[in-house]
């Protein structure tokens, strides 16, 4: 149901058995969920999908927080990117006892599982994003706050090169004050430094404040916006892409709440126009936002998660559906555009906050996957995903944030398979050609390496002799 604040309740099916009610709260205070109910962890994936991830997570951090945003890069020079995660505060119950920012530091044994940075202040955190914002060649922790309206919703912890300081050594002073919900480092004016964009709310009974943009002077961001967007509203969701042109310089893109329509601002020399450009159809409960080329086709698309999550096409100066997600349940809290499988294109990803449920949709040669291709349901609920290289292997790993017990899990890539290699060794010889024929011939579906899958046809063939000729890796 929806409340008069906006607030959607979301109440999963199921008792608690042990009699104790437990709730969530997500990082924007726009969703509860009933989590009195215990459920197991488990994943699948569905047959064709090329995604390298497992179904059981490589690596936990099993500390009771609530992620409000994750991030992964090398924050203390030693060349291996480490995790960093930022919290969030609550009327969750049971309570939450610790809220401080963590990064978890990487080492050629692997993650740390505690975190070896922690920051000074516990605040409310929704979002984290690293560049280097004072021009010094060392990587800045910006974190985004919330909780209330606050002055302070932009705060920079700058770096040391043995890692962040512990105390912020910029605040933003927003003279209307905002709740901070997600942010996006961009040059904005192409003049060589790093600019900051933040989506914002506030608290009834005024809910509403504009995106803002904090221009970096040369040295860092200024302490007051230096622009707003001409209409207050309730946006969760940003990212920058030069979609409209190719000026360089990057629109702005953002996901809005109920009643509000995401849309694109554009750039007009430096600063986002005051109004969208485009704006899609509806006007339902979008939260998060990505950019790319879905289709191959040159022309990005832009993606806003919600209920469910829709990748729009840009045709004739408007935004018009090109896919449109169909999870068993719906309501993104974040999504991202990634090439999670190596393959040249980009899928998409979402974490579900009211079930747990983080989705990888897979993309074959520009059309997606419309029922999730990888899924991995987690009793807790889900805050955050993320992608990058954790185990240096040039894979991209998958990073999920949650809110509950176990607060962080990572899947490794694996390498990707080698069809072929039907004896298993590791090696394409000739003995692998005579699996295949045997196989084959005799109707064994260990040669069924091809869609239709269950039917073995001259696409099983061609399949076999592709993997051959590119030997395993």
């Amino acid at each position: 149901m929806r409340t008069s604040a906006g607030l959607v309740v979301v109440l999963l099916a199921g008792s608690s058995v042990s009699g104790q009610f437990a709730f969530e709260i997500s990082e924007d205070g726009r969703v509860a969920a009933d989590v009195s109910r215990v459920e197991q962890a488990r994943g699948s994936a569905s047959r064709g999908s090329t995604l390298p991830f497992g179904l059981t997570p490589d690596y936990e951090v099993n500390l009771r927080r609530q992620i409000g945003g994750l991030a992964i890069a090398d924050m203390n020079g030693d060349g291996l990117n480490d995790l960093v995660a930022v919290c969030y505060i609550s009327s969750s119950f049971p309570p939450y006892e610790d809220w401080h920012d963590m990064i978890f530091y990487n080492s050629p044994n692997g993650l740390s599982t505690t975190p070896g940075w922690l920051s000074d202040n516990e605040t409310h955190t929704g979002d984290v994003q690293i560049g280097d914002i004072n021009g010094d060649g060392l990587p800045d922790l910006v974190a985004v706050h919330g909780g209330s309206v606050r002055a302070d919703a932009v705060q920079v912890y700058f770096g040391t090169g043995n890692g962040p300081s512990t105390s912020p050594g910029y605040s933003s002073n927003i003279p209307g004050r905002a709740w901070g919900t997600s942010g996006a480092i961009v040059d904005i004016d192409l003049d060589g430094d790093l600019d900051l964009v933040t989506t914002n709310q506030a608290i009834a009974p005024d809910p509403y404040r504009p995106i803002m943009l904090f221009r970096n002077n040369g040295t860092g961001l200024g302490a007051a916006p230096d622009w707003e967007s001409g209409a207050d509203e309730i946006s969760n969701g940003v990212v920058t892409a030069d979609i409209l042109g190719s000026d360089g310089l990057p629109e702005v893109i953002t996901a809005k709440w109920v009643n509000f329509n995401s849309g694109v601002y554009e750039n007009i020399g430096g600063t986002p126009d005051a109004f969208p450009i485009m704006a899609v159809a509806n006007d339902s409960a979008d939260k998060g936002a990505a950019v790319g080329d879905i289709n191959g086709d040159g022309i990005p698309e832009v993606a806003f998660g919600g209920d469910p999550m829709v990748v729009y096409s840009m045709v004739q100066g408007a935004l018009v559906p090109l896919w449109t997600a169909d999870p068993p349940f719906g309501g993104s809290q974040e999504i991202r555009m990634h090439d999670a499988d190596g393959d040249g294109d980009l899928d998409m990803a979402e974490v579900v906050f009211s079930d747990g449920k983080a989705h990888i949709y897979q993309n074959n040669n520009g059309v997606l996957d419309t029922q999730p291709t990888w899924t991995f349901d987690a009793p807790e609920v889900g805050t955050s995903i993320r992608f990058g290289d954790l185990n240096g292997d040039g894979r991209d790993d998958l990073a999920v944030g949650y809110s509950g017990d176990t607060c962080i899990r990572v899947f490794y890539a694996e390498a990707p398979p080698c069809p072929a290699d039907l004896t298993g060794d590791g090696i394409l010889d000739l003995a692998d050609v005579q699996a295949f024929v045997a196989a084959f011939t005799s109707g064994n579906l260990a040669a069924d390496l091809a869609e239709p899958f269950g039917v073995l046809d001259l696409a099983d063939v061609q399949a076999f002799a592709a993997s051959f000729v590119a030997g395993c890796p």
